[in-house]
């Protein structure tokens, strides 16, 4: 069987270049991330580094920060101005040490194409063997009582033998490469919408 391509209308091209055209220019890049009062970011340079993300970019700071070793790519994914952060874990083993939960972040997206360049740009490093195992995007929902959709940043289940600690050296890889290599795929797509 051959499906022939999509013919999109005029407006949903226009549609398209204008969300690529939000994703490279947002402002968030040039302010604060997590908050746009951060006192914090005002008198030092805003980045994936500081120790007050674990509570500035949480809902419920006291109760529920965000764990040390996803919080570089929790802050990195929003910094892309694009997407909204609502949930991560850094992964945990169990009492044996075998890998229990494996890390993750979950967001809320306006834009299909925005979810496209991320995850091509995820793809690539995969398929440059930057990462200990394939990474993906997944289609997920936060509650039961919340119609959001959400997505997910997560390694593949069922994907290769990998440690905890691999998995954690993925994180701080993707949240120190994903702005950039996000920005030249996005520049790219604007050319062919």
């Amino acid at each position: 069987m051959r499906i022939e391509r999509h013919h999109q209308r005029q407006e949903h091209g226009t549609d398209e270049h204008a969300a690529l055209e939000e994703m490279t220019t947002s402002v968030i890049r040039q302010a604060p991330v997590c908050a746009p009062d951060c006192e914090r970011a005002k008198c030092q340079h805003c980045s994936r580094d500081c120790p007050y993300i674990l509570q500035t970019l949480s809902s419920d700071p006291i109760t529920h920060p965000l764990e040390p070793k996803i919080a570089p790519l929790a802050f990195e994914i929003k910094k892309l101005g694009v997407f909204w952060p609502c949930w991560s874990c850094e992964g945990h083993n169990d009492q044996h040490n075998n890998l229990l939960k494996t890390p993750a972040v979950w967001f809320y997206a306006s834009s299909v194409i925005h979810l496209r360049v991320l995850g091509e740009s995820i793809a690539d490093m995969v398929f440059e063997n930057q990462l200990s195992s394939p990474w993906q995007l997944r289609l997920c929902f936060s509650d039961s009582d919340n119609a959001s959709t959400t997505f997910s940043l997560e390694p593949v289940p069922n994907g290769p033998e990998v440690t905890l600690c691999a998995l954690q050296n993925d994180i701080a890889r993707i949240a120190e490469q994903i702005e950039a290599r996000v920005m030249r795929k996005a520049e790219c797509m604007k050319g062919i919408v």
